[in-house]
Formats: C-alpha cells, sequence, structure tokens
C-alpha cells in the first residue's frame, strides 16, 4: 500500500494580501534579521525580528492607514476576538512587501485590515477604510455577525 502526502496551497490570509496589495507598494526589505515563523496553515511567514526601541518607527513608516495608532495602545484582532497591544505587532515580509500583522498571525491570519478600535469592538458595528494615509474612503459599515 503506498502513501501518497498531499500538498497543500492554502496560505494564511490570502483575501487580505490581495487586498493590501493594492494598498502598499513593492518595498525594499527592512535592515532586521528574519526569522521563519510556523503558521497554523500554509507555509512558514518569514517575520523582522525588530527591537522594541524601533517598533514605533517601524509603526509609524508602515501602517497606510491614518490616523496611526499609538504604540502604547489597545486594538483588537477581528481573526482572533481579542485585543493586543500595538507595541505586540509582528511585521512579516512576503511579496516584495513589508506587512504589519496582529501578534497572533501564526495563528489565525490577522494583518492590519483587520484591526480595530477597542471601542469597535464592543459594538456591533465595524468601518472597513480603505487608501493611503493621504486618502482613506470609508468603503462599507456592515454590521459584525
Amino acid at each position: 500500500m503506498s502513501t501518497q502526502i498531499e500538498e497543500t496551497t492554502d496560505v494564511m490570509s490570502a483575501t487580505e494580501k490581495n487586498i493590501l496589495r493594492n494598498i502598499i507598494p513593492e518595498s525594499e526589505p527592512l535592515p532586521y534579521p528574519i526569522k521563519p515563523l510556523a503558521m497554523s496553515i500554509g507555509p512558514d511567514a518569514q517575520e523582522y525580528i525588530i527591537p522594541r526601541k524601533d517598533k514605533e518607527k517601524v509603526l509609524n513608516a508602515l501602517y497606510p492607514f491614518t490616523p496611526t495608532p499609538k504604540i502604547d495602545g489597545i486594538l483588537y484582532c477581528l481573526h482572533e476576538s481579542k485585543n493586543f497591544k500595538v507595541q505586540d505587532f509582528k511585521v512579516i515580509r512576503e511579496d516584495n512587501r513589508n506587512y504589519l500583522v496582529s501578534p497572533y498571525y501564526a495563528n489565525s491570519g490577522g494583518m492590519i485590515i483587520d484591526w480595530i478600535s477597542e471601542e469597535q469592538s464592543n459594538t456591533n458595528v465595524a468601518m472597513l477604510f480603505c487608501g493611503s494615509k493621504d486618502a482613506n474612503v470609508i468603503i462599507a459599515s456592515p454590521p459584525l455577525a
């Protein structure tokens, strides 16, 4: 009896990455070492090792919307249904881009478009934004399930 190993082509947060590819331009890698980040679905991601002292600078440089959250703030990850400290964000490298992701990314795939404020997490409505720091546009405000 032969055993066949099934290859998976699943990738974490494929839809979010498709959206973000239209918002975040290709860029040079950040000047930090990279380590593999074991994912619950799909291949390992490549995560930057960013020193705590540089986190605010990196957040301000990479966050594509306005306003940029405060480094000492709290946000809510829609994928994980949990709050997190903004300073605990991760940055992954993929598609020649640097993506901001939640600290829970490896488990459930939360990227910056899945971050909402604590206040929004306590309501049944979320505002979805699309655009750059120069031109944000509200595209929907659907009720959360």
